[in-house]
């Protein structure tokens, strides 16, 4: 065979091996595992992927800490199998090495500009509370430090007392005009307190005509619980009465919200997932839910199972809906995400829906893909659940060091604020003024001037906002 002819059948070959890698389905690139490739240069893989294909799929950064120098800002793995093919409508999550405490400047820009493109392909870049204006910042005044994590605060109370605040601890305490501080409660030898678990909040109900003061906590005897203690005077209270004990699963210590809440003379309550997902997407247990509890005959015959005739759903598919709260006729949701999206969800009439409002989770984390890979229902259940989403109102990415939402009041003595609500974020203690009729979101607090992380926000009945942080210090806000 001639020099020629060689050359011919090679060119010809080479052509066609060409020709049928070019149209057969793009795959995931093998190299994208074990530090092989920087998040920049995957990234423009996948870009050019994309173009190259004409595709359209999703693209994330999950931050997993390595001890492993050479493997910073490169990409340790996927969600997807090595080779994997790419198609339409895909997840790819780039798994990017940081030091512990330590995320570059070139991963929190990229993070942000990824965020950002997928609100923009979904038009829905106005829902993101990190671009809200800065209208001003608030002044900040300490007024109580000293204590233990604080979960939840209160200024209306048959008590007499200027407010009263609870920690996870497992205590509840008055504190007077002077900026005294009263125990009220001592439950720390029956509360389990680890991560998340603790004393979560508290309320205040009339139940046969007499005041109680009702708590919801996890207990040492593996029970989460909601008990009524009944107020004798401004300084004692009767003996604890259980109204409702659940079942925890697995010992986990998280997740579980907790936020009580009064309406047409039931109580709600929120309750998130105890870090099983599947929880929030089936009903063979509260989690993931709030529930909507009648209290007739409750002092005298408590609940215990989430299968009580007494107890209907308002909502289900929630992951942890920190501090639930009331404002006008709608009930706002803040439900803290995985790791990718925090959502403010706003359900309106929500005493008058005949069937659950599906949150999302575990199929949705926000808007976007949550990428959960079990079956807690079955395939026909989840296309209905999926279908049937109620997205939320607003939202922001875990990125710019912004990392879980925080609710929330409104103010019942400001007219400057009458119709917003107030939410905030745990890392950065950003706090965010929201009006839904005039379509307003406005910064009322930058980011980091708190110099703790916050977990409660609440109203003073002054024209103020009261602020618990884990540190166990209490603020007062004056917004501007």
């Amino acid at each position: 065979m001639n020099k020629f002819l060689k050359l011919t059948l090679s060119t010809l070959l080479v052509s066609t091996i060409s020709f049928c890698s070019t149209n057969s389905a793009p795959s995931l690139p093998r190299n994208f595992n074990n530090c092989e490739v920087s998040l920049e240069d995957a990234l423009n893989q996948l870009q050019e992927i994309k173009s190259l294909s004409d595709l359209s799929f999703d693209v994330r950064i999950v931050r997993e800490i390595t001890d492993r120098e050479e493997c910073i800002d490169m990409v340790l793995g996927t969600n997807l199998p090595e080779g994997a093919e790419l198609a339409n409508n895909k997840l790819v999550d780039l798994v990017v090495g940081i030091k512990k405490d330590e995320v570059t400047e070139s991963v929190k820009a990229t993070e942000y500009e990824l965020y950002i493109q997928q609100l923009e392909e979904k038009s829905i870049e106005k829902l993101n509370l990190i671009t809200a204006p800065l209208f001003g910042n608030a002044k900040v005044d300490q007024l109580i430090d000293n204590q233990n994590l604080i979960t939840y605060i209160k200024s209306e109370n048959p008590m007499n007392y200027r407010f009263m605040f609870s920690e996870a601890e497992g205590f509840i305490y008055g504190v007077d005009s002077n900026l005294n501080v009263v125990k009220i409660i001592d439950l720390s030898k029956k509360t389990i307190r680890e991560k998340e678990a603790g004393l979560h909040t508290f309320d205040f109900i009339i139940l046969e005509n007499k005041n109680y003061l009702i708590v919801t906590y996890s207990s040492t005897d593996n029970k989460y619980k909601m008990s009524a203690f009944e107020i004798l005077s401004d300084f004692e209270l009767g003996v604890e009465i259980n109204l409702i004990s659940f079942d925890l699963q697995n010992d986990n210590s998280v997740h579980f919200g907790g936020k009580i809440l009064q309406t047409n003379k039931n109580l709600l309550l929120c309750l998130g997932d105890l870090n099983s997902p599947g929880n929030s997407a089936k009903f063979d247990s509260p989690w993931g839910k709030i529930l909507n509890i009648e209290v007739d005959n409750i002092l005298n015959s408590p609940i215990s199972s989430h299968d009580d005739s007494r107890i209907t759903y308002i909502a289900y598919g929630l992951r942890n809906p920190w501090s639930c709260f009331l404002d006008q006729e709608n009930l706002v949701v803040p439900d803290v995400g995985n790791i990718h999206w925090e959502e403010i969800n706003i359900l309106p009439n929500y005493n008058e829906t005949s069937d659950p409002y599906f949150m999302g989770w575990p199929w949705y984390e926000s808007f976007f893909d949550a990428n959960y890979q079990n079956s807690p229902v079955d395939e026909t259940i989840k296309k209905q659940q999926i279908e049937n989403t109620f997205f939320p109102s607003f939202l922001y990415p875990h990125s710019k060091d912004y990392c879980a939402i925080i609710g929330g009041t409104n103010l019942i003595d400001s007219p400057k604020w009458n119709g917003y609500f107030f939410v905030g974020d745990f890392c950065t203690g950003t706090i965010w003024a929201i009006n839904i009729e005039k379509n307003s979101q406005l910064i009322v607090l930058e980011k980091n001037i708190i110099p703790y992380s916050i977990t409660t926000i609440n109203d003073s009945s002054n024209g103020t906002l009261l602020v618990g942080t884990t540190s166990g210090t209490i603020l007062e806000l004056t917004l501007p």
